[in-house]
């Protein structure tokens, strides 16, 4: 395919995506702290459009670095979601830890509620319209949301961990990294016991300027250090 063919292709994909509070080459940028304690970095992008099992999807990326001292790890996601019914189709993921490599591949099959993990001769049941653990987070960029409200979303790709919760418990205002303020929504996302925390803009981008996700080691901050 010749370069200007795929630009068309490319630009063509794009306009099927719309409409959402995200776009392709949409990079967003953070610094990972435990407490006070600056661990790291974290970058998630809108990296691209394809065309996947006959239909456009958007290519999602998240990589991140650091980790306390004595404990350095990277890891790697990357998920591959239908946009007109946006739901999963792959999802990859990668952690290093010293020379420890865990690596995990699957393939998402919505029209026929399955889902399989490379390297393991079986499947299994998934919802028809399901999400992996990245694709959450956009989706959760085009919910709408109310403080007070409560949603239940019975849609992660390993059935059991659904139902999720997603409360929003409060409105406030936060710093952007262009040096403005914006009113957030204060989320908690619940799902077996485990709660991870979102800020999301209450505006027409959504943007994630805060994530709190509890780990081994303790709960980690990911802080929005630049947008673009």
């Amino acid at each position: 395919m010749s370069f200007a063919a795929l630009l068309i292709h490319s630009t063509v994909l794009a306009r099927l995506a719309a409409p959402y509070p995200f776009a392709v080459g949409e990079r967003l940028q953070y610094d990972a702290k435990l407490g006070y304690l600056p661990i790291g970095t974290a970058t998630v992008t809108v990296s691209r459009m394809v065309r996947e099992r006959g239909a456009p999807a958007f290519v999602f990326a998240m990589t991140g670095q650091g980790g306390p001292p004595g404990l350095q790890m990277s890891y790697e996601m990357t998920s591959w979601v239908r946009s007109s019914r946006f739901a999963s189709l792959r999802f990859h993921r990668r952690l290093v830890q010293g020379r420890s490599v865990t690596e995990e591949r699957y393939q998402i099959i919505p029209d026929s509620s399955r889902y399989r993990q490379e390297g393991v001769p079986r499947d299994w049941a998934a919802p028809s319209n399901p999400l992996d653990e990245l694709a959450f987070l956009y989706y959760l960029r085009t919910m709408p949301l109310a403080v007070g409200g409560l949603y239940q979303v019975p849609r992660y790709f390993k059935t059991g961990y659904n139902p999720i919760d997603v409360r929003v418990v409060g409105r406030q205002q936060a710093s952007l990294p262009n040096g403005t303020t914006a009113p957030v929504l204060v989320l908690e996302v619940t799902s077996r016991g485990l709660m991870m925390g979102v800020h999301l803009t209450d505006d027409a981008r959504r943007l994630p300027v805060a994530l709190t996700v509890p780990l081994p080691y303790g709960t980690v901050t990911l802080e929005l250090a630049a947008a673009a």
